[in-house]
């Protein structure tokens, strides 16, 4: 019992120490948004832009579907008007659509696209007997306009990320072609007939099992093995087809290691070949489970000019099933940046799509602030924002010196903010080393309300060319931020609106110069900023996406774009095809 209240002592005590930790580093402009816990990101992708995916999406299906092997694929089919003669060995050869012939509707949480006037040529072995003649006979059938439905249900699978279902699926023919050896003509037609009547079932069979394996054999296999999380810096780089290779490949090498422990677990070997085996066995499941973790939160390959962003991890997965309405596909994504192992102590609060979609764009996002402030939380924790000024920085080098004159290409410099500093310490070079004291945090409201408000509180040593500490001041900025948008992310800068300094070292920076600093440091100050700004907020979308012009709105405490986007079609061919390559 006394084991158990100290058990419960010392995790109380490191919880309290967590929390207090946790609001030690918070922004107190956040202090309110602890208790909510809504997405981080809203997104609807439109009927125009739906449109456009599915179109990506079935020219890359039919690529593939020649070479798709259904397990569950009927081979022959028994003609109805004619059930003497049957078709074997049926064979789709050929399948060409246009893209332009592919129209979407969302409603009931269903996809449903419709492609007219696909081009399908089948081939098959006509075997039986009619009209008193023995069919032995290769034959081709071939329809210029057939018309194919099929609706799809998109929900999420347990990693986070898309998973789907095929609903229905239904084919429509407007009459056949049938190529074949010379026969009797009375055969001839009877057959074109037989199969032309059967063409809807005979093509069904065929066609909508292929679709099926596609989707549930491949792409929801590969979508299964992605991680939602990506590290921050690699996102910039994101290779998904290396990734879903690679990660395959483990799952091979788990296979064939659980197949040979069992095999050598079932021999009868002496002792100590038996000891020495039982060891290595007993390190496979350790090894097993690291390669486990690695699947779930997989580890980029392109692992160059590594950052301290890398600790930083960015969610995009979906926390609920997407919805399907007429308005298009909405759903819900974290859009958290996060330190490995950390909690953002804060949440997202309410966030709203349009009402009504924009017909000229195919996608619409909300992003909450949470998604900025989030990256700034971890990023104080990580260090991510601590920078240094000195008398080597491009533009302001000659600018980091306590004395100047016309020999020093400067007739301005930091001596003249501090006379004090500059009577202690004459003709020396000065570094700025800067770091942030708690998260800085940006507040999103309409550009009639302020636009985005931007707060930080950060802490200035200063240090000679000898690495000497000088003196330290706390340094608080309140500024107006404007946004620039980029296909991948957000990017910030600043316009100061108010700075504070405080002296922690009053016998050398002393309060009333510091009173009189800044106004005249404000160009120093922006700059040091706007290079905590310069990574930018990535734009937590999925990275098959690429924006193209997005267009920035303003709304409160969230960002509203509206864009128009590429699909890589040729990552989209190699997730549906049957081998990916590099």
């Amino acid at each position: 019992m006394r084991h158990a209240i100290l058990m419960w002592i010392c995790v109380t005590m490191a919880t309290c120490q967590i929390v207090s930790q946790d609001l030690a580093d918070m922004n107190p402009l956040l202090f309110n948004d602890r208790a909510l816990k809504g997405p981080g990101v809203i997104a609807r992708v439109t009927p125009t832009g739906t449109q456009y995916v599915a179109s990506v999406v079935a020219a890359a299906f039919s690529s593939h579907f020649a070479d798709i092997k259904p397990p569950k694929e009927r081979k022959d089919h028994q003609l109805t008007s004619a059930p003497t003669v049957t078709l074997r060995r049926l064979m789709l050869e050929t399948l060409q659509l246009d893209k332009q012939l592919v129209s979407t509707t969302t409603s009931d949480g269903l996809l449903r696209i419709a492609v007219r006037n696909i081009s399908v040529s089948t081939s098959a072995v006509l075997t039986g007997e009619l009209r008193g003649i023995k069919l032995q006979d290769s034959v081709t059938f071939r329809t210029p306009s057939l018309r194919l439905d099929v609706a799809i249900r998109i929900t999420k699978n347990g990693g986070g990320n898309p998973a789907l279902k095929m609903e229905t699926c239904k084919i429509t023919t407007q009459g056949i072609k049938l190529i074949t050896k010379p026969m009797d003509p009375r055969n001839g037609k009877s057959l074109a007939d037989a199969i032309a009547n059967d063409a809807n079932s005979i093509f069904s069979d065929m066609i909508c099992s292929k679709i099926d394996h596609i989707v549930t054999n491949r792409v929801n296999q590969r979508f299964a093995l992605l991680s939602s999380r990506i590290s921050l810096e690699d996102s910039k780089n994101f290779d998904i087809v290396k990734i879903i290779m690679q990660a395959e490949e483990r799952m091979k090498r788990l296979v064939r290691q659980k197949i040979f422990s069992r095999l050598r677990s079932n021999q009868t070997i002496r002792r100590n070949v038996h000891a020495h085996n039982a060891r290595r066995v007993s390190r496979d499941p350790v090894r097993g489970k690291r390669q486990m973790d690695e699947d779930k939160f997989h580890l980029i390959l392109n692992s160059f000019n590594f950052s301290r962003a890398d600790s930083l991890m960015l969610d995009y997965s979906m926390i609920t099933s997407p919805s399907l309405t007429s308005r298009g596909i909405e759903l819900q994504t974290s859009g958290e940046v996060f330190q490995s192992g950390h909690v953002t102590p804060f949440g997202a609060g309410p966030i709203f799509l349009p009402r009504v979609p924009n017909p000229s764009q195919m996608l619409q996002i909300v992003v909450s602030d949470f998604v900025p402030n989030a990256l700034m939380f971890h990023g104080h924790r990580i260090k991510l924002f601590d920078t240094r000024i000195d008398w080597t920085t491009p533009q302001f080098g000659p600018v980091m010196r306590t004395t100047c004159d016309l020999s020093t290409g400067s007739l301005f410099c930091i001596g003249d903010l501090f006379p004090a500093l500059r009577e202690m310490l004459p003709d020396r070079n000065i570094a700025f080393v800067f770091t942030t004291l708690k998260a800085p945090a940006v507040i999103v409201q309409p550009e009639e309300k302020g636009g985005i408000h931007f707060s930080l509180l950060g802490l200035i040593r200063l240090v000679s060319d000898r690495n000497e500490p000088i003196g330290e001041m706390e340094i608080r900025i309140e500024a107006l931020m404007k946004m620039k948008l980029t296909p991948k992310s957000v990017k910030g800068k600043v316009t100061i609106e108010e700075i504070q300094f405080t002296s922690r070292s009053p016998r050398i920076l002393l309060q009333e110069e510091l009173d009189d600093a800044g106004f005249l440091s404000r160009e120093i100050l922006q700059r040091m900023v706007n290079d905590i700004l310069r990574q930018g907020i990535p734009i937590p979308i999925h990275p098959l996406f690429k924006l193209v012009k997005p267009k920035l709105t303003l709304m409160s405490r969230s960002l509203l774009l509206e864009t128009n986007f590429l699909l890589n079609e040729h990552i989209i061919a190699q997730l549906t095809a049957e081998t990916l390559v590099a």
